[in-house]
């Protein structure tokens, strides 16, 4: 589920949209400026027929992308790619883009397609849907680590002991989020200090789960939410390498 390829450097990652997984991606680099002078977000989305894109209907998807980035007078900023359809966000500085968006999905005859335009002055579809926060940056670097643990050998599906490693500015923020962690269901484990790092009081939190991306995803989203609360930053985790039951 990869969705139309975008030909800008766009950063990927998955979450969920309407309560399904998805694959986000969005151009972190987009000027404030470039948004602040496109007062209205444009959206076109592709849907399928059927439960899931079909590769015909991706190579669709693909070519409205780029009808779109050539017809369109707006700014490309990201995408959201569930199982049957995958939506495209621009910006523009011109309402009228929104008629021309319906009339170039009216040309579409595999995919059910809609287009619309709204008010967006502050750039909030760009912002709070599509960018990035600490929770959804660290789902990617929860994929690298389980793809480096797998061509470790890791068979990823026994289930093991997972220590996550959250720093804080003092000790005594440390603990009240230990007890917080205690009743979402974390274990605790060692405390650490990292006199170099600016956020110096460590804990380690255990949990006993699978290499399952989604089941990393929702724990490591957890604890950043939880940490947040006391100016805490999830760093890392690891866990022992379990190969293949013989």
């Amino acid at each position: 589920m990869k969705g139309a390829v975008m030909a800008q450097e766009l950063f990927t990652y998955d979450w969920h949209m309407d309560d399904a997984p998805a694959i986000f991606q969005v151009d972190m680099a987009v000027p404030a400026e470039a948004l602040s002078c496109r007062p209205y977000m444009l959206y076109i989305q592709g849907k399928s027929r059927k439960e899931a894109l079909t590769p015909r209907e991706e190579r669709h998807l693909a070519a409205l992308f780029k009808k779109a980035e050539k017809t369109l007078d707006a700014l490309f900023v990201g995408s959201i790619h569930a199982a049957a359809r995958q939506v495209f966000f621009f910006y523009t500085d011109d309402a009228e883009q929104g008629s021309q968006a319906k009339a170039l999905i009216a040309q579409e005859k595999v995919l059910d397609c809609t287009a619309g335009l709204r008010d967006d002055p502050a750039g909030d579809t760009y912002h709070k849907l599509l960018y990035p926060d600490a929770a959804r940056l660290f789902t990617q670097q929860n994929r690298q680590q389980i793809d480096l643990l797998k061509k470790h050998g890791d068979a990823l599906t026994p289930t093991r002991r997972i220590a996550f490693h959250v720093f804080f500015a003092s000790e005594p923020l440390a603990l009240r989020f230990m007890e917080e962690a205690r009743q979402n269901g974390f274990a605790v484990g060692d405390s650490e200090f990292a006199p170099e790092q600016e956020l110096s009081y460590g804990i380690s939190l255990l949990r006993i789960a699978p290499l399952d991306k989604g089941t990393i995803d929702q724990l490591t989203t957890c604890i950043i939410r939880l940490a947040a609360q006391y100016g805490g930053s999830l760093t890392y985790w690891n866990c022992p390498i379990m190969g293949k039951r013989r």
